[in-house]
C-alpha cells in the first residue's frame, strides 16, 4: 500500500531515536513527496499520519519478582554479546511493520527484564525458571515473545520450544510469524538455513543469523521424529533450533521421546541434557497446559508433558504468555516443578493505538440507547436471531431457513467497509468479517451456505447495478435505522448507526483515535463496490471443512468472510477484522474474553468496524472489561508493594505471590459468576 510505503520513507529521513518536531516531520515528508512514487499523496494527510505514529505512547511495564530466586546477570554480560538476531528483528519490526518508536522501546526493555529474570545460558548450573506475561487479547504478545526468543538466542539459548495453541491454524500461523520475525526463511520450503533459499521478513534485511527449525507453517507442518531425523541437523550444534509445537498429547510425547534420545546418563544414573539451555515459550498459557485435577489425582496428561520435557534439561526456562492468566494464578504451589510462575509475573499494559475491551464496550452497563463517554458507537445490539439462531441450540434441532436480517446487514457493512477501505487509498489489504454463532460443525455448514446466498445476492446486485440492491446498500451506509424487540418483558429500542454518522462521531468524540477516519459521501463510495465484491470470498473455517485462512499467499489482500467456531477463537487473528457477528456464549471469563478477536489495531478503519452481538453478551462483555480494569489495578497495586519491599530490604518478598492469590479471590465471585448464569457453551 503506497501510503504505508511513503510512512516508511518518511520514517528513514528523521532521526533515529528521541523526540521528533513538527517541522522535521514536515521536512521529510516534503523531501519524500519529491520522489516519483509518492507525488499524488496528499500532504497534509501524510504528516498527519506520520504525526500520529509519532504520538502514540506506552506505558511502562509492572513486575512482581520472587527476590530470594532472583539473580540478575545481564548488565554485567550485555555488552559482550552479539544482538544479530534482535537488532534485525528490531529493524523488521521498524522499516517494514512500522512500529512506533514507542512501542520498540517498551518491546526492548520487556524482553530485557524478561530475559534478566531468566537465567545466563552460559554459566554450568543446574537451574529452572517459571515466569508469565500478562498482555491483553490481541495487542501483540506474538511480536513481545518473539523479541524475547531473539534476544535469548543472541544470549546462548539454543533450544526454543513454542507451545502455540491446540489447533492446526493456529501453529501454523504462529510457526509463520516466527519464520518472518525470527528465522528469516519460509519453512515451507526449508527447514534449516539455507544461503539459496527462500528468505522472507527479517532474512529480507540480513542473512548472516542462522537458525533451524524442526516444524514448518503448514498445516501440517507440525513435529514428527522422523523428519526431525531426516534434516541432517546435528541436535548438538552451536546454532539455535526451534520447534513450534501444538498443545497436543500425541506431538507432546513424540517431542519428549525424541528428546529423551538426545540425553545422557550421569554418574548418579540420572538421565539430561546438559549442553542446551531451553526457553519454552508457552502461547494461551492459561488453555490446556494447566493441571486442572484435584491435588490427590494425577496430572492431566498435557500439563505432565511439558513438566516432563522441562524436567529433560538442567538449564529451562518456562514463560507463559496470556490474556486471561486466572488459571495460572491459581496454580497449587505444592508441586515445586509445577507452571505457577514462582519467579516473576509481568504486566504489559497496550499503546494507545490499541482498540480494546474498554473503547468497544466501555466499563458500564447502560439501559438506554444513549453512548457512552470514549466508547466507539460500533456495537449493535441484535435479538432478530432468537427464532432462527436460538441460544442453547443442539445439534440436532431445526436447522434456520433464512439469515436473520442483522446478518444480512452485517454483509452489507462488510461490503462497504471493503469499499470504503480502498477509497481511502488501503488496496491490496487483507479484510475479514468474523460469522461465530454455533459451536456445531454442522450448523457452521448450514450457515456458511445461507451466507454465501446472501452474499452472492449482493454481488450479483453491485456487478449487474440493481436499482433496488444498490438502494439497499445506500440506506446501510447513509440512514439510521431502528428497530424495537421485548427484552424480558420490557420494549428496548435500539439504533443501527449509519457510517455517515460513525464516522462524524469519532471525529467530534474520540479525535485521536485515528487520523484517517473521514466522512465520506455516497457519490464517493458507490464507484468502490464493484471492486469489494469481486473479492470478498466466504469460507467455513472448522476441523471438518479442511479450509484455512491463508492470509500470507494472498500478496494482494484476502478479503473473506469466515464462517466458524473454536478455531476462530483464542489466538488465532484474523487480519484486517472489521466485521464481526457473534452469538456464541460461554460459562467462563477466560473463554468469553478470548473469542473477542475484534480487539486489536485497526488503523485507518477504526470508524469502519462494527460488531453485531445479542444484548445480553454486550452487558456482560461490560462487566468483563470492568473486571479486567480492577484486576490489573490489583496487579499494579502488588507490583508496588514488590518495588516497596525489595527496596528496604524485607524479606518478605516471596510472600507476593501468595498475596496476589488472596487479592484474585476477592474477585472470583464476580468473575467466575458465569457458571450460574446458565449461559450455554
Amino acid at each position: 500500500m503506497m501510503i504505508q510505503q511513503a510512512i516508511k520513507t518518511v520514517r528513514t529521513l528523521l532521526p533515529f531515536s528521541g523526540s521528533v518536531t513538527k517541522q522535521e516531520i514536515i521536512e521529510a515528508v516534503e523531501n519524500a513527496l519529491m520522489l516519483p512514487p509518492y507525488s499524488s499523496i496528499d500532504k497534509d494527510f501524510l504528516i498527519r499520519e506520520v504525526e500520529s505514529l509519532y504520538n502514540i505512547r506506552m506505558d511502562d511495564f509492572r513486575i512482581i519478582e520472587a527476590d530470594e530466586r532472583r539473580k540478575p546477570w545481564l548488565g554485567e554480560v550485555k555488552s559482550d554479546i552479539i544482538w544479530s538476531f534482535w537488532n534485525r528483528y528490531e529493524d523488521y519490526l521498524r522499516s517494514q511493520k512500522n512500529f512506533p518508536d514507542a512501542v520498540l522501546n517498551q518491546i526492548s526493555k520487556l524482553t530485557d527484564k524478561t530475559l534478566d529474570s531468566l537465567f545466563n545460558p552460559n554459566e554450568k548450573i543446574i537451574v529452572s525458571k517459571r515466569g508469565l506475561v500478562v498482555g491483553q487479547v490481541q495487542s501483540g504478545k506474538t511480536s513481545n515473545y518473539t523479541g524475547l526468543i531473539c534476544k535469548a538466542t543472541d544470549a546462548g539459548y539454543k533450544l526454543i520450544i513454542v507451545l502455540a495453541g491446540i489447533h492446526n491454524n493456529l501453529r501454523s500461523q504462529t510457526q509463520l510469524r516466527l519464520d518472518e520475525g525470527f528465522l528469516g526463511f519460509d519453512t515451507q520450503h526449508q527447514r534449516a538455513f539455507d544461503q539459496n533459499g527462500v528468505t522472507i521478513g527479517v532474512g529480507k534485511l540480513q542473512q548472516g543469523s542462522v537458525a533451524h527449525s524442526l516444524t514448518s507453517s503448514l498445516e501440517n507442518g507440525d513435529f514428527t521424529a522422523g523428519l526431525a531425523n531426516s534434516l541432517g541437523i546435528n541436535f548438538n550444534t552451536s546454532e539455535p533450533i526451534i520447534a513450534v509445537v501444538k498443545k497436543n498429547t500425541r506431538v507432546l510425547e513424540r517431542l519428549n521421546q525424541w528428546l529423551s534420545a538426545q540425553t545422557e546418563e550421569l554418574p548418579d544414573g540420572r538421565r539430561t541434557i546438559r549442553n542446551k539451555s531451553l526457553l519454552l515459550i508457552d502461547d494461551e498459557a492459561d488453555n490446556a497446559s494447566i493441571n486442572y485435577n484435584r491435588e490427590d489425582d494425577p496430572a492431566t496428561r498435557t500439563n505432565s508433558y511439558i513438566r516432563d520435557l522441562l524436567r529433560m534439561f538442567d538449564k529451562s526456562a518456562y514463560v507463559g504468555y496470556t490474556a486471561t492468566p486466572f488459571a495460572n494464578l491459581f496454580i497449587s504451589k505444592e508441586e515445586l516443578d509445577d507452571l505457577f510462575p514462582r519467579d516473576f509475573i509481568i504486566n504489559i499494559p497496550a499503546p494507545t493505538n490499541y482498540i480494546g475491551p474498554d473503547k468497544v464496550f466501555g466499563i458500564e452497563v447502560l439501559e438506554s440507547d444513549e453512548e457512552r463517554e470514549n466508547v466507539l458507537p460500533v456495537v449493535n445490539r441484535i435479538s432478530d436471531y432468537r427464532d432462527s439462531i436460538p441460544q442453547g441450540h443442539k445439534r440436532d434441532d431445526q436447522l434456520p431457513d433464512e439469515l436473520p436480517e442483522s446478518l444480512k446487514t452485517a454483509i452489507k457493512c462488510f461490503i462497504l467497509t471493503c469499499a470504503i477501505r480502498e477509497l481511502r487509498g488501503q488496496t491490496n489489504v487483507h479484510n475479514s468479517m468474523l460469522v461465530h454463532v454455533s459451536r456445531f460443525t454442522n450448523w457452521q455448514r448450514h450457515i456458511t451456505m445461507r451466507v454465501e446466498e446472501t452474499f452472492d445476492f449482493y454481488r450479483r446486485g453491485v456487478e449487474m447495478r440493481v436499482p433496488e440492491i444498490i438502494e439497499e446498500i445506500r440506506r446501510t451506509f447513509e440512514e439510521n435505522e431502528q428497530y424495537s424487540y421485548n427484552y424480558n418483558g420490557e420494549e428496548i429500542t435500539e439504533t443501527y448507526k449509519s457510517y455517515k454518522d460513525v464516522s462524524q462521531y469519532v471525529i467530534d468524540n474520540i479525535p485521536n483515535i485515528d487520523s484517517q477516519v473521514t466522512v465520506h459521501n455516497w457519490d464517493e463510495v458507490l464507484p468502490y463496490l464493484n471492486s469489494a465484491v469481486s473479492k470478498i470470498q466466504v469460507r467455513e473455517i472448522n476441523g471438518g471443512s479442511g479450509d484455512a485462512l491463508n492470509y500470507y499467499d494472498n500478496k494482494n489482500g484476502l478479503s473473506v468472510i469466515a464462517i466458524g467456531g473454536n478455531k476462530l477463537s483464542r489466538g488465532l487473528t484474523l487480519e484486517g477484522l472489521s466485521v464481526s457477528y457473534y452469538l456464541r456464549a460461554s460459562k467462563m471469563y477466560d473463554t468469553l474474553m478470548q473469542m473477542g478477536r475484534w480487539f486489536g489495531y485497526r488503523p485507518g478503519y477504526v470508524d469502519l468496524c462494527r460488531l453485531f452481538t445479542s444484548r445480553e453478551l454486550n452487558e456482560w462483555f461490560c462487566h468483563i472489561t470492568l473486571a479486567s480494569e480492577e484486576l490489573r489495578d490489583e496487579f499494579d497495586y502488588m507490583s508496588n508493594v514488590a518495588g516497596a519491599l525489595q527496596s528496604n530490604m524485607h524479606s518478605e518478598l516471596e510472600i507476593i505471590p501468595e498475596f496476589f492469590k488472596f487479592l484474585l479471590l476477592t474477585r472470583l465471585e464476580e468473575l467466575l459468576m458465569f457458571k450460574f448464569l446458565g449461559l450455554e457453551d
